[in-house]
């Protein structure tokens, strides 16, 4: 006949033992080691998921970049060309012969561009501190020369910009903009679209012409500048984006 034994209970005013003691203190410490761990589990594994999310956005991201590299490069290149052609024709003193060339090409070459890069997703990543979940170190460091290579250009255009804007100030009084903008005000402003009306110049000095001549030589140096960077851009894009792809992949 089997017999079950039942712990004896403790009488009134007896001391519990040491042991008894240590092994309610070893069950309470793994209980307690063992939720941290769980915890810290779950937490890892809800980062690393915010992490791959952040990385498919920023895939995304990139993606719409390639997008934009392809629009602006066929941007400056027009725009080298417009300039170029203007330039040749001051300093061929042709300005009055092919007025009708420089009423069709002014706006397009005097017209600021910035290339308009968007790295919110990056930015993300880097605030949320998701990039420590990245152990592909290639991977961060190529992530990180990327915004570099973004930011670098940006700061290019800006103080660039700020440069011709000056100047054109000057060049002002001796090139008619008064018909810039449209005065028709049914119509969006579109650069590609309106041909402002130029009166004719008067007699050039070789100072003046030399002047216009520079004037548009350094939109043409400017446009190549970042035709330049927009192939860099686009190339470590591409490789990027092919990194990205294996680590989520893995």
């Amino acid at each position: 006949m089997e017999v079950h034994h039942h712990p004896i209970p403790h009488k009134a005013g007896e001391k519990k033992k040491f042991k008894e003691y240590f092994f309610e203190f070893l069950m309470l410490f793994f209980a307690v080691t063992l939720g941290f761990f769980a915890e810290n589990i779950r937490e890892h594994h809800s980062e690393k998921e915010n992490a791959r999310r952040f990385l498919e956005t920023y895939r995304d991201e990139l993606e719409q970049q390639r997008n934009i590299f392809a629009t602006y490069k066929k941007t400056f290149q027009t725009k080298v060309i417009n300039c170029d052609t203007i330039k040749s024709i001051f300093f061929r003193g042709e300005e009055n012969k092919k007025l009708d060339v420089l009423q069709r090409l002014m706006i397009r070459s005097i017209s600021l561009v910035d290339i308009p890069v968007n790295t919110s997703s990056y930015d993300q990543i880097v605030n949320s501190g998701a990039l420590r979940y990245i152990n592909n170190i290639a991977l961060r460091d190529s992530m990180s020369a990327y915004k570099g290579m973004i930011e670098t250009n940006r700061d290019y255009n800006l103080r660039m910009n700020q440069t011709l804007v000056n100047v054109t100030f000057d060049l002002s009084k001796l090139i008619d903009l008064h018909d810039v903008v449209s005065n028709d005000t049914s119509l969006s402003y579109d650069v590609t679209n309106h041909v402002p009306s130029i009166a004719p110049f008067a007699i050039l000095s070789k100072e003046q012409r030399g002047s216009l001549v520079f004037f548009f030589e350094s939109y043409i140096v400017q446009a190549q500048s970042d035709l330049r960077r927009i192939r860099r851009m686009d190339e470590t894009n591409h490789t990027l984006i092919k990194m990205v792809n294996d680590q989520l992949n893995k």
